[in-house]
């Protein structure tokens, strides 16, 4: 087993456990009694130590370690990078001296690259890899197994294990004094690197390192020169930097009595870990018995066997007990350590069958030995395919017979692997690529997944032809069958994909019923490699099957690399030569063509040139004339006067500049001739592109030109225009309906929410209080508060009703769902009905109603007619809701309601108004169907006029459009939605009308309609309004009849102040807010109330008295500026002005928006004019995001939107009133001019 002396490779020493020898009884030692047999502790600190101990105590791992001048370093064996297939080692920690030698560091991590030129430290790292996380349960727990060292780059390294995960790695230095400068070094250490390397456990095949020499035969004799002295030849025999692969040793004088019998050694600390475990084995438990009783053959063998450097183990006695040395702990692998100590046919059971008449043999005398003998065994959790040189020698005791088997044993799994991976495949698919001319190569080489290419399977082994994974062709971009989507993954990272079942990567399904070449297990791997032909061309898939009995390790990886770069190496080689032959052969066809193909060729291309001479002069003479311009003598100069007198100049110019410029020009232009498109006839519209040709002098020879007719694309640009222009103005329409509608429905809300709190309040303390005098003075007050807070809710309801109402049937008509229901009704009834609606808002508004019955109404005796009641009513309400919208702020308030009737569709001079015509696309009614029955036809006629500010002709155009006011100011000033008057014309359209207007700026408005309806048989009742009807038929002289009239009680608007004097209360809801230490006194706090809205102003004044603030209102922006002017803000008044603490806005309000007056505020506030800062919050129903945004910007200092209540604003008014009563107001003197 070993070399020349000269030869300084495949040297290994080993060091004989020596110490005092035992006595017969087991010791009791600091380990203890007995010691565990997964890991060797050291004694506990005994208490009540010294302080030099309690340092000791103190100092940590990393700190000693640091300070070891033996390179080492740290691994955590739970991280799972650690074991990613030709991955480096991810170190936790490196000492000092490590981390100064970047050769070895570089070594130990695997980071060494295969094209560097130390090939030889790269192709032994699997080795070392392998070695350094062998004997690790699921890639997280290390096993209880001393490893043992490990011979890598010239450096043998060792390693403990702590707390079964961290792995502590180091440099054994023998003969530490003397190789202390060169291990400060570092070029020395980066020799020993590169120079000559031991011989290890571990070799990679691939590379084709030499296996290890044996000693059944084929090693040499250590011969020794006698003519030297015993020095010089140790001195001879020892290799280059043998410090290096000693095992490291502590030097000592030798105790009297000393053994290298490790059998019967005292168990220490001192002795070697392996050593320490055999000794740990409780051998009673065995045939063998106690270790004391051990004869003199068995210990003699037991030495030999922990002796040799080499694997080697013993089987005692009749029942095989196995003894084995460090180095077959990794030939045992995971069964290590219970084989200690185990028989031979229970550890290894698996193959037992094979080996037993092995052991027959050698138990009767016979020696056997076996070269690369295949054996399937089970030491890393799953049943692995391992390859051993071994030998089983019978060992002979003293009498003569045999009393066990030596069997040295040499692992030759990689080489053997190695020498046949090339035929080591379950299954092989491989896919070409797909030469799809409609494909872009491009987007195939960038590796895009969206732009995947056809695969076409090529061939197989170990697959079917009908199996589910041999598809082709296979298409990667929309195709999940078979591998594609692995291809797919493939493509895009253009590397390697490995696929396991025990990742979950590779489904059973797919590799169900292949023909599982080789042992014939399952595949439970496999592993796509993307093939390239010449630079970063795809070519196809090589789909590779993994062998079962083997992992996929390091070495299986490299095999996959180097089996890609040959199949990319003779790829390329066969395109390139392929390329080649088809440059040849293109070559060669373009030498064969003669001068007599070339003169056929030039003679072809001459008749071609004269036939299209002819083709274009025939096609001038009978081109289409766009311009119409007479074809005369003076035709060339007088063309231009075909062009539109709009164009005609521009075109002169341009003209001009072609003639005189000499440079080519391009314009677009009319002729006077028109374009007459599906009957509508437009201009026709050319363009024109014109080029001249020069003379070698430069002047002027010709014009060459094309005027092409452009009129449909023209046409259809305009036509574009005018849609975009149409979406634009409907998007715009439409958000500002949702503003609208937006705000219409939370401003009620807001007033519904705090009449319900005052009315609830109210109650609460009513309730509450238990003195009979104040309740009967409360009684009252609190009765006639809740009868009108409930008053406001049902106004508020009323307008959302309307509101909601008006969208719901927008969303009807849209959706053609609206209809007719004819039903007998009395249309006056009909009409007092919706005047009876509107008596409450009339009375609020002090607005005046009269309502008349038309003479031609009472001449033709109609009581009962068949129409649609709901759909009537509706119309009546909308223009009932606009007249009293429009007329309560005037000075006089009047609305007029009259019905009429006739017998003939009503002209424009009957009813005064000027009728909107219905639209074509609308179905006219009939009263014909059996609904309508069979009573007279006749046409009704409704009108409703006010007094209100009245329109203009431009507004009037405005009107019966969906989401259109008659200005953008309607909205702000009077509110709605825009949808009122929309619907009013569809419904009445929808009954057979049509409806009108009549209107006069600063008169007021007439709004008139009218409907088909027909004759009803109904018994006549007997009514005030029949009598009086059958007066005025008698009277002709009369020409209508007033059914009501209802006079207003002032005849003047509304004045909206506030009123003093009232007695304050506060909520139970804000007893909380009012009674806290750090809120302001509210009886010296005013609130300024910015709205317009009559119901929200009186519901938020009269909560905030109740509360005990004093409050005051103004009816928009403007009035609010002439309040401040009054309060200590404003300049010169600090002393004498009114206490305003804060204005509460709202934004749209007519005469000044609350925008525009929060900027006049702080624009008043830059200058000097307002002192200090006046507190603002926005009161809104306007609430989206941006209008809240746009409201800050302009000056507020919060925002609330409606609807709120009081306990919700009242936190927002005491936070800014607090600031401000903290910042005291500066004294600035300023002249505004």
């Amino acid at each position: 087993m070993f070399k020349t002396a000269g030869d300084a490779k495949g040297v290994t020493t080993l060091q004989l456990a020596r110490g005092s020898i035992s006595s017969p009884s087991r010791p009791t030692s600091s380990l203890g009694t007995t010691l565990d047999r997964a890991g060797f502790l050291g004694s506990p600190v005994p208490r009540g130590t010294d302080s030099g101990m309690q340092i000791l105590n103190s100092i940590g791992i990393l700190e000693l370690l640091q300070q070891d001048d033996r390179p080492t370093f740290i691994l955590d064996v739970s991280d799972a990078e650690n074991y990613t297939p030709s991955g480096p080692l991810q170190i936790l920690f490196a000492n000092s001296s490590l981390r100064a030698h970047d050769a070895i560091l570089g070594m130990v991590t695997g980071k060494i690259s295969l094209e560097s030129s130390d090939k030889v430290v790269t192709n032994n790292f699997p080795d070392f890899k392998q070695w350094a996380l062998s004997f690790v349960k699921n890639q997280q727990q290390s096993l209880d197994v001393a490893l043992p060292s490990f011979l890598y780059g010239g450096l043998t390294w060792t390693c403990r294990t702590l707390r079964k995960r961290l792995r502590v790695f180091s440099v054994s230095l023998g003969s530490i004094s003397s190789t202390r400068k060169e291990l400060d070094d570092s070029q020395v250490l980066d020799e020993r690197i590169r120079g000559p390397r031991t011989n290890s456990v571990f070799r990679s095949s691939l590379i084709g390192s030499p296996e290890p020499l044996d000693y059944f035969g084929h090693s040499q004799s250590l011969m020794k020169d006698t003519s030297k002295t015993a020095s010089d030849s140790e001195t001879d025999s020892l290799p280059p930097y043998s410090e290096d692969i000693k095992r490291p040793m502590m030097y000592y004088q030798d105790p009297e009595g000393s053994s290298f019998d490790w059998t019967r050694l005292a168990l220490t600390a001192a002795l070697p870990q392996h050593i320490q475990f055999a000794r740990s084995v409780d051998w009673s438990c065995t045939i063998l018995g106690p270790i004391e009783s051990w004869g003199y053959d068995l210990r003699a063998i037991s030495n030999l066997v922990m002796g040799s450097p080499n694997p080697a183990a013993v089987y005692w006695g009749d029942e095989h007990i196995a003894i084995y040395n460090e180095a077959y702990v990794t030939l045992a692998g995971q069964k290590h350590p219970d084989l200690m100590g185990q028989s031979y046919k229970a550890a290894w059971g698996e193959i037992w069958n094979e080996v037993k008449d092995v052991f027959s043999d050698a138990m009767g005398g016979k020696a056997t030995m076996k070269d690369d003998d295949c054996l399937f065994i089970r030491r890393n959790s799953f049943l692995e395919e391992t390859y051993f040189s071994w030998s089983f020698i019978p060992l002979v005791g003293e009498d003569g017979s045999v009393v066990g088997i030596y069997n040295p044993a040499f692992e030759e799994t990689r080489r053997k692997i190695g020498e046949r991976r090339k035929f080591d495949a379950p299954f092989v698919l491989l896919y070409t690529v797909s030469e799809d001319v409609d494909s872009d190569v491009g987007s195939i080489n960038s590796g895009n997944p969206a732009q995947a290419p056809h695969c076409t399977l090529a061939h197989t082994l170990g697959v079917p032809q009908d199996h589910k994974i041999a598809i082709s062709p296979l298409d990667l971009k929309k195709s999940n069958e078979g591998f594609a989507p692995y291809l797919r993954e493939a493509l895009k990272t253009d590397r390697p994909v490995l696929l396991t079942m025990q990742a979950g990567s590779l489904s059973s399904e797919l590799v169900e019923g292949l023909e599982s070449r080789g042992f014939g297990d399952t595949c439970t791997s496999a592993v796509i490699i993307p093939i390239h032909s010449t630079g970063e061309s795809l070519s196809g898939f090589l789909i590779l099957g993994i062998n079962p009995r083997r992992p996929y390790d390091d070495d299986y990886s490299l095999f996959i690399q180097l089996l890609s770069r040959q199949i990319t190496t003779s790829l390329t080689s066969v395109v390139l030569f392929e390329e080649e032959i088809r440059r040849a052969e293109k070559a060669a066809r373009l030498a064969a063509l003669d001068r007599q193909e070339l003169s056929k060729q030039l003679d072809l291309r001459t008749r071609q040139a004269a036939e299209s001479e002819t083709r274009f002069t025939r096609l001038f003479e009978f081109a289409p004339v766009i311009s119409r311009h007479p074809r005369a003598t003076n035709s060339a100069k007088s063309w231009i006067e075909s062009i539109s007198d709009d164009d005609r100049d521009a075109v002169r110019d341009i003209w001009k500049r072609l003639i005189e410029d000499k440079t080519a020009v391009t314009a677009e232009f009319r002729f006077k001739t028109p374009q007459d498109r599906n009957g509508t006839r437009g201009s026709t519209w050319v363009l024109m592109s014109a080029y001249p040709e020069k003379e070698e002098s430069g002047d002027l020879k010709s014009v060459f030109g094309s005027i092409t007719n452009i009129s449909e694309q023209k046409w259809a640009e305009e036509f574009q225009k005018r849609r975009t222009e149409e979406a634009i103005e409907l998007k715009r329409q439409q958000e500002n309906f949702i503003d609208m509608t937006s705000h219409e429905m939370r401003n009620p809300l807001s007033a519904i929410l705090q009449c319900a709190d005052e009315i609830s309040t109210g109650l609460a303390e009513f309730r509450l209080d238990d003195d009979e005098s104040v309740i009967s003075e409360k009684r009252s007050s609190i009765i006639e508060s809740s009868i009108d807070a409930a008053h406001t809710i049902s106004l508020c309801a009323q307008h959302q009703k309307r509101i909601v109402d008006d969208i719901l049937t927008l969303s009807k008509l849209d959706a053609s769902l609206l209809m007719v229901f004819p039903i007998p009704v009395q249309p006056v009834g009909v009409v007092q009905r919706a005047l009876k609606m509107f008596e409450t808002e009339l009375e609020t508004n002090d607005i005046s109603l009269e309502f008349r019955i038309e003479k031609q109404y009472i001449d033709l005796g109609i009581e009962w007619v068949k129409l649609d009641p709901s759909r009537l009513l509706q119309v009546l309400i909308n223009l009932m809701t606009n007249a009293i919208k429009f007329t309560h702020s005037q000075s006089k308030r009047t609305i007029t309601v009259s019905i009429g009737a006739s017998l003939e569709r009503p002209r424009d001079t009957d009813a005064g108004v000027s009728f909107f015509p219905s639209r074509s696309n609308r179905t006219p009614l009939t009263t014909d169907e059996p609904d309508w029955g069979n009573g007279e036809k006749l046409y009704l006629t409704f009108m409703v006029q006010d007094t209100g500010r009245g329109l203009d002709e431009n507004e009037k155009t405005l009107l019966f459009q969906r989401f259109s006011q008659a200005s953008p100011r309607t909205h702000v000033q009077y509110g709605g939605s825009g949808l009122g008057l929309f619907i009013s014309r569809q419904l009445s359209e929808l009954q057979g009308g049509e409806i009108g207007v009549a209107s006069e700026r600063g008169v007021g408005s007439r709004f008139a309609f009218y409907v088909k309806a027909r004759r009803a048989d109904q018994a006549s009742v007997e009514t005030p309004i029949a009598a009086q009807a059958i007066s005025l038929r008698r009277n002709s002289s009369i020409n209508s009849m007033t059914v009501e009239n209802k006079k207003s009680t002032a005849g003047k608007a509304v004045h909206r102040s506030n009123i003093p004097g009232q007695s304050s209360r506060r909520s139970p809801a804000l007893t909380s807010i009012a009674s806290t230490a750090s809120s302001p006194d509210y009886d010296t706090l005013k609130v300024l109330i910015v709205e317009d809205n009559l119901v929200n102003q009186r519901v938020l004044q009269k909560q905030l008295r109740n509360i005990g603030f004093s409050t005051a209102v103004a009816n928009h922006g403007g009035e609010a500026l002439q309040f401040l002017k009054t309060s200590r803000f404003w300049n010169g008044r600090e002393g004498d002005g009114d206490e305003l603490a804060i204005i509460l806005m709202d934004l749209e309000m007519p005469t000044m928006d609350g925008l525009t007056c929060a900027r006049e505020i702080r624009g008043l506030e830059a200058v000097g004019t307002i002192v200090g800062h006046v507190p603002i919050i926005a009161v809104t129903a306007n609430a989206r995001l941006e209008q809240i945004e746009s409201a800050k910007a302009a000056g507020m200092d919060d925002v609330v939107s409606k609807p709120f209540r009081i306990p919700e604003l009242i936190p927002k008014i005491e936070e800014l009133i607090s600031k401000s009563l903290t910042t005291p107001i500066p004294k600035v003197e300023a002249v505004i001019s």
